[in-house]
């Protein structure tokens, strides 16, 4: 009996045995740093291709982080319409109730009005402060195009009758810029809508300047007196708006954001440059207008 009892108490050994003759698991460690030095790789590279880029691509990149909010989250391009504007309205003394609206369930945000007054005032403040920076931010696009084209004349004499066709001029509704027809086919082959290649190297430089700016744009299309002499069905109406077309789509291509040309008009010769004579080569022209931010739209929705 005592040495049935003693089988029984004996313990049970179970032997595992390990196939294979690996070296077993080291962990993931080296994953970490492997992604570290790619990450790190990827910068480096980043930073050599900003230093190795022109002006225009690191102005590009330091308005991306400076003002993430003005550019499209995955694209990348700028939104379209004005730059948003920073209100800092912390300090402001707003007292506000919520009410329904009569029979459509909507909220209502109320201000007495020493409150409505005092924010309204401050809305409007920043609101003339960013339409005069705006303002002055046109206008150093235009000294730059400028002091562009005069180098450019330096630079490649063959291309001073070209540089010295367009125009650049301030207005009341923004900044103005013309190509204008000094002789045959400068701009356009003659009778056509056809852009000359000195035409679309101007278009280039002028869409990439542009699109910097948050401001909308105008384009327009204008004739001399001249009769068109083609189809009976096509006239000097359809040939500037087709100009004017053929213009805005090269400064679109080029560098103008989505959305920023609002109007494409053709006037034929009820627009003349030069109204003592209506046969005026000069009447002939692309006009470019890059129009002013009014206070109003710097103004948010109360």
């Amino acid at each position: 009996m005592s040495e049935q009892k003693s089988q029984k108490e004996q313990p049970i050994i179970i032997k595992k045995v390990k196939k294979g003759g690996g070296h077993g698991h080291h962990g993931g460690a080296w994953k970490v740093a492997y992604a570290d030095f790619v990450t790190a790789m990827m910068a480096f590279f980043i930073v050599m291709w900003i230093l190795a880029s022109s002006e225009e691509v690191k102005m590009q990149v330091a308005e991306y982080f400076e003002h993430p909010d003005r550019f499209e989250l995955f694209s990348g391009k700028k939104k379209s319409g004005p730059i948003p504007i920073e209100l800092d309205l912390e300090n402001s003394k707003r007292r506000a109730e919520i009410s329904a609206s009569k029979g459509e369930g909507e909220s209502i945000l109320k201000f007495d009005k020493e409150t409505t007054d005092t924010l309204y005032q401050k809305l409007l403040n920043k609101a003339v402060q960013d339409s005069i920076l705006a303002q002055e931010r046109v206008e150093q696009i235009g000294d730059d195009l400028r002091k562009r084209f005069s180098q450019l004349m330096t630079e490649m004499p063959e291309m001073e009758k070209i540089l010295s066709s367009i125009k650049i001029e301030m207005t009341k509704e923004g900044l103005r810029i013309e190509l204008i027809e000094s002789t045959e086919s400068l701009f356009f082959e003659i009778g056509s809508s056809k852009l000359s290649k000195a035409a679309i190297n101007i278009l280039k430089v002028l869409g990439r300047e542009i699109g910097k700016l948050p401001n909308y744009v105008d384009i327009e299309g204008h004739t001399d007196s001249r009769s068109y002499r083609g189809a009976s069905d096509y006239s000097n109406w359809e040939l500037s708006t087709d100009r004017a077309n053929a213009s805005r789509r090269m400064l679109e291509r080029e560098g103008l954001w989505d959305g920023q040309i609002v109007e494409v008009k053709g006037f034929a010769d009820k627009r003349l440059r030069n109204p003592d004579n209506p046969f005026d080569m000069s009447n002939r022209r692309i006009s470019i207008l890059i129009k002013h931010i009014n206070v109003d739209q710097f103004l948010p929705e109360l």
